[in-house]
């Protein structure tokens, strides 16, 4: 047979393995090509509305809630209106109308205005 050198049959073997995977691989590669992906193209509006519902829920504050955090994201509310407005709550009961908010020292008409938009009633 062939006299070859241990560096020779090395090579010979890593020449066999390299073009067995490259076989290997080919084959995958054809089996890949038959497969179809079925997507369904998503709702794109049904998933807009709903988005837009969570954010617009989630911009608004409840101004029943009591949480001091929540009620400073308010524009032009800081800690001290907060609380004010946690005491009015606190003394009075929950708030009925939103209008119910310029009763509390420090919101008048003007910061009410910039305020109706961002609250709730729950």
């Amino acid at each position: 047979m062939l006299d070859l050198t241990k560096q020779e049959k090395v090579i010979l073997i890593f020449l066999a393995l390299t073009f067995t995977t490259g076989l290997g691989v080919g084959a995958y590669k054809r089996s890949q090509r038959d497969i179809k992906l079925h997507v369904q193209p998503y709702k794109i509006d049904a998933v807009r509305r709903q988005s837009d519902r969570f954010i617009e829920k989630r911009s608004r504050v409840n101004i029943n809630s009591l949480n001091l955090a929540e009620l400073t994201r308010l524009p032009g509310v800081g800690d001290k209106i907060a609380a004010r407005i946690a005491e009015y709550h606190k003394a009075r009961g929950p708030f009925r109308a939103k209008e119910e908010l310029m009763q509390v020292k420090g919101i008048g008409e003007k910061k009410f205005e910039k305020l109706k938009d961002s609250i709730i009633l729950e």
